[in-house]
């Protein structure tokens, strides 16, 4: 072995710094990025600190064929991924579904190999818990979820040891502004499709290599496939944003203006899909005082929600995606500032800001609909590679990387270097 291959972990550690250093000052002073940085480094050279002190020996192995590393536990309960978990089970492989826990609890129960190689004391917590992570499950595949973690480059320099592959699924677009899609260090990286590679490929900045696979939505089937709507329903469904995002001035006027319209319109029923991690107050209050507002229960899913209706309201959901696949003409209304990510006035017009611009694009819609659902499904096909068949195209690629073939022919791919 080489002395380069020996210090990859080293390599990869000094690089991580560069690479942080470059992210605070995207959005900082010297003299902020400097504070950050150092502040940052204190954390990270206290959990490598104790995590030297902590390791696990022996590790008790449970192996299996797929590994799907969530973003956090409490992902799990959301349970986004069902339907992938379920296709890959069917097909008879061993999949097991975890998380990245805390700092605290990395340390407390000892979730910590030592690293296969030297690395620095910054980063020894992420290698060390990387390494138990891959002595711990073997996976031959880990499905990786987190944008942004600095835990994926020692996951994969793990992974290759075991000669296992690391996937990232993007779970929605890549098309935001997020620092932490410049994290890159994947061997495949799953998007959904022409549109998130182009916005990867424009980032300025990005860490590490990855092979770019244009699979479509692994949260997609043939649900979506759904018969046009019936332009009399008088329907239309309103996806709601994040908690976060519905705290924001912005969306909160964004609301109030669809309220108002829906006030004003009593023989319109309006149907809000709420974000999975929303308790939407805004909308249950709204729901309380009108009788043509319902909020729908979180077990609907999305295709049962926009079977419902007959046109939706987006603001800024990736649900939208699946709103034009299933056909259903989109409203895009938005008094927030920000960027319009999906392209959306490109395809349905200018943001809606008033409760009469808003009826004239209802107006619109219903004078010639057949019309406003190719606009719909051209849209989706700009975000979405397969349409439909996004799940059965995500598992056939997994299964021909775990066989050992190439990729499906059909599948679009392209290497994604770094620029760090």
């Amino acid at each position: 072995m080489t002395s380069r291959q020996q210090n990859l972990w080293k390599t990869k550690a000094t690089a991580l710094d560069r690479y942080r250093w470059l992210l605070l000052r995207e959005r900082h002073g010297f003299a902020g990025s400097v504070f950050r940085f150092f502040r940052d480094a204190v954390i990270d050279y206290c959990f490598g600190f104790f995590a030297k002190l902590r390791l696990a020996n022996p590790v008790d192995s449970s192996p299996c064929d797929f590994l799907l590393l969530q973003s956090a536990p409490r992902i799990i309960g959301l349970r986004r991924k069902k339907a992938l978990i379920s296709s890959l089970r069917e097909r008879g492989y061993r999949l097991t579904e975890t998380a990245l826990p805390e700092h605290w609890d990395i340390l407390a129960q000892r979730l910590l190999s030592p690293p296969p190689r030297t690395t620095p004391l910054r980063y020894y917590g992420y290698a060390a818990h990387a390494a138990w992570i891959v002595a711990h499950y073997q996976p031959r595949i880990l499905l990786n979820d987190r944008n942004g973690s600095f835990y994926s480059p020692f996951l994969r320099l793990s992974l290759h040891q075991h000669q296992g592959i690391l996937v990232h699924l993007a779970h929605a677009t890549t098309v935001e502004s997020s620092r932490r899609l410049g994290m890159n260090d994947y061997d495949y990286y799953f998007l959904f499709g022409p549109s998130s590679l182009a916005s990867l490929q424009a980032r300025k900045l990005r860490f590490g290599t990855s092979t770019a696979v244009l699979t479509g939505s692994h949260m997609i089937d043939q649900s979506y496939d759904l018969p046009p709507p019936d332009p009399t329903m008088r329907t239309v469904l309103v996806l709601g944003v994040g908690p976060d995002r519905e705290k924001e001035a912005g969306f909160q006027r964004t609301y109030a203006l669809l309220k108002e319209w829906a006030t004003r319109t009593p023989h319109y029923q309006v149907l809000v899909k709420r974000h999975p991690r929303s308790a939407v107050p805004f909308w249950q209050d709204a729901a309380d005082s009108l009788n043509n507002v319902t909020v729908l229960p979180k077990e609907l899913n999305l295709a049962q929600a926009l079977e419902r209706a007959c046109c939706v309201v987006n603001i800024m959901s990736n649900a939208v995606i699946e709103a034009g696949l299933a056909g259903r003409p989109v409203l895009y209304c938005n008094l927030s500032d920000d960027r319009d990510i999906f392209d959306q006035e490109t395809f349905f017009g200018r943001a809606l800001r008033t409760p009469e611009e808003f009826q004239c694009r209802i107006n619109e819609i219903e004078a010639d609909f057949p019309a406003e659902i190719e606009k719909a499904r051209h849209f989706a096909l700009f975000h979405l590679a397969h349409g439909s068949q996004g799940l059965n195209r995500t598992c056939q690629a997994l299964e021909n990387l775990l066989s050992g073939k190439t990729l499906p022919d059909d599948i679009e791919y392209a290497e994604l270097s770094q620029t760090v």
